[in-house]
């Protein structure tokens, strides 16, 4: 694999408020197709690690914008698609744990120098595992079901779209884009605002699946952008990407905590007792990680409670 390589994002979605919702949906599924495709690309020539978390993150988005998209998208194609971007996102979502624990966790220069032959052994045993990981994505990424997968989404993506739906999404498709894009980004800050409303009191797993919704409204903000006043956009995405950060640390630290388990279940006998002896020490190191990132973020969410996005804030706004 190359030292250094190129990471290909999403480029620049260049929506204007004159289009409609069918073109802007066009546009904007056609730079995610195309973000897939380079990734795809690149990892097939260079075997890069850095397109696979490029192609990660691009399912993902898609799957957010056929939701967004979903009053102009046959129940059954868009059902389909979901299915398959979800698919290869839980794929590589486990290889990419992998990777943050093997890189991190299992540094022998950060936290492991009192246990030298335990992490190393502890490497070895993850290195085996995500060696098998990555067998797996390499056949299902090369192997032509991503490839097949994207060009059955080319076909649909220039297909003639009204022909497929009825009079009330054929409606939808010709309105102006701005209210549209308005309304998904309230109801994405909604649903995001009510999944938080208990925010101190939920689980590892529940800020886990907060954090999705983060996601979602920075997606919704990534999509329509260029349809707002770039103040009030960057002031956005300001608050979700530093929220996004700090619970993604926190889910890393869960993850990373349940691979060690699973890791330590496997260790040699004789290793086993410090092995524990530095599960133990890794514990209380995440412990103090924890509590700082949530307390971080805590402050961040306050803020993002009063962040709202309105007409005012539309760049044709007067």
């Amino acid at each position: 694999m190359p030292a250094k390589s190129k990471v290909f994002k999403l480029s620049d979605i260049e929506l204007k408020g004159s289009m409609n919702v069918g073109e802007a949906a066009k546009a904007i599924f056609q730079e995610c197709a195309h973000h897939l495709k380079e990734n795809f690309r690149q990892f097939k020539e260079e075997g890069d690690p850095l397109a696979l978390m490029q192609i990660r993150i691009g399912v993902r988005r898609m799957r957010v914008a056929l939701y967004v998209f979903r009053p102009i998208i046959p129940k059954e194609v868009r059902v389909n698609f979901n299915r398959e971007y979800r698919y290869f996102g839980n794929l590589l979502g486990d290889a990419r744990n992998m990777d943050v624990f093997l890189d991190g966790t299992l540094r022998p220069d950060i936290k492991t120098k009192d246990f030298k032959p335990v992490s190393k052994e502890l490497l070895r045993l993850g290195e085996e595992t995500r060696a098998e990981e990555y067998d797996i994505i390499i056949h299902e990424i090369s192997g032509g079901h991503f490839e097949r997968l994207s060009k059955s989404f080319d076909k649909w993506l220039h297909g003639n779209w009204p022909s497929k739906l009825g009079r009330t999404a054929r409606k939808v498709m010709a309105a102006p884009i701005a209210p549209f894009a308005l309304s998904a980004i309230e109801e994405g800050n909604i649903e995001l605002l009510n999944h938080g409303a208990d925010v101190e009191n939920l689980s590892a797993s529940e800020l886990h699946d907060l954090r999705k919704y983060i996601k979602r409204s920075r997606y919704h903000l990534r999509f329509f952008s260029a349809l707002f006043r770039q103040e009030k956009i960057d002031e956005g995405f300001a608050l979700l990407v530093k929220m996004q950060d700090y619970l993604g640390l926190i889910n890393d630290i869960k993850e990373g905590m349940i691979i060690l388990g699973r890791l330590s279940a496997s260790v040699r006998a004789d290793y086993f007792a410090d092995t524990l002896r530095f599960n133990a020490r890794l514990y209380e190191d995440a412990s103090e990680e924890v509590k700082d990132n949530l307390k971080e973020f805590l402050i961040l969410w306050r803020e993002y409670e009063d962040f709202t996005l309105d007409k005012k804030d539309l760049k044709t706004a007067n």
